[in-house]
């Protein structure tokens, strides 16, 4: 049993770090090792070097007061709706474990920090195109949370938006306490197409020339393309069901509104984070492998194969206009 000392929190319902015992006696140990350094730091006042130490000890042995203790620590550094967050999972974990004090200091803490909780409401453009990603801070942001104003920590944010073909876009937000900040990312441009190479004026072409071989080089460097897509989207498709697996364990174990007990919750956040993992990488997998057949049929049906010099003028090439890009069939037949 161990105690978090009442100048952490302040009040003595969450002086209480009980510790349940681990299955791991390494993980206990070093869970309180790691909570006693936490509290020694915050006692000096030097909140942001006890934060991490809080976290480290959570890791290792999600108990409520460690949760507690540290949704104070994200308080006093100004991550209040991290903190906001945390005192709202105890709140279900005081509940469950039938700890009313907790769940009644927990409540009243989240509940006087939403009045100072800023929000961020990010929109998408019109018509965004295919594989089109949002990000806020290096983190993927969920398709459900976008166009909704959802509590964000104060001070600056980075969001980016990036898609295949397209330049990436990147911009910085900085959160006001008590404000709600609404962002649209505009339309991504286009990447620049390659630049097409013009013959030569006065150049002329041989008639007489003998028919070039065809090239097995262009031929068997398409199959190759051809090939690693197909691989690559058989395996993204394979990391698909994955995610979809471990998140029906995620809910079986805790339910649909993802409500755990203590002892559930670190295996509860490994299959969500598992399986999150497991989308990302099978969404990247089978962009990229589409992208590969593409590619890979583009080369195979235009090499040459046989024909005049003359006749293999005729060529695939990128185009842009005002209304886009996409390819365009030039040469002789």
């Amino acid at each position: 049993m161990r105690y978090a000392l009442g100048a952490l929190i302040a009040v003595s319902v969450v002086t209480g770090h009980a510790h349940a015992q681990s299955a791991s006696g390494t993980s206990s140990a070093l869970a309180e090792q790691l909570f006693n350094q936490a509290r020694d730091l915050a006692k000096a006042n030097q909140w942001a070097e006890a934060c991490p130490k809080f976290e480290a000890s959570l890791r290792y042995d999600p108990v409520l007061g460690t949760r507690l203790n540290l949704a104070t620590c994200y308080e006093r550094i100004g991550k209040l709706a991290s903190a906001w967050g945390l005192y709202r999972e105890s709140l279900e974990l005081a509940k469950k474990a039938g700890d009313s004090k907790r769940a009644d200091y927990a409540l009243k803490q989240a509940n006087a920090l939403e009045p100072r909780l800023p929000k961020l409401a990010i929109f998408l453009p019109s018509n965004p195109p295919a594989g089109f990603v949002v990000k806020r801070d290096d983190t993927p942001v969920d398709a459900g949370a976008l166009g909704v104003a959802l509590y964000v920590d104060p001070g600056a944010h980075t969001v980016t938006a990036s898609a295949p073909g397209f330049e990436a876009f990147s911009v910085s937000v900085t959160l006001v306490e008590g404000k709600t900040e609404t962002f649209a990312i505009p339309a991504l441009v286009a990447k620049p197409a390659a630049p097409v190479t013009e013959p030569k004026a006065g150049a002329e072409l041989v008639d007489n020339e003998p028919a070039a071989p065809a090239s097995k080089t262009r031929t068997y460097a398409a199959l190759g393309l051809g090939a690693g897509g197909v691989i690559a989207v058989g395996v993204g498709l394979a990391f698909g069901a994955k995610a979809q697996s471990k998140y029906n364990d995620a809910k079986k174990l805790c339910g649909d509104d993802q409500v755990c007990p203590a002892a559930d919750f670190a295996r509860d956040k490994q299959l969500v984070h598992d399986a999150r993992s497991s989308a990302t990488i099978s969404t990247v997998l089978v962009i990229g492998g589409g992208a590969a057949i593409a590619a890979g049929a583009i080369v195979y049906f235009t090499a040459p194969h046989g024909r005049s010099r003359e006749h293999q003028a005729a060529r695939l090439v990128p185009v842009t206009n005002n209304g886009g890009a996409g390819l365009a069939l030039m040469g002789t037949f």
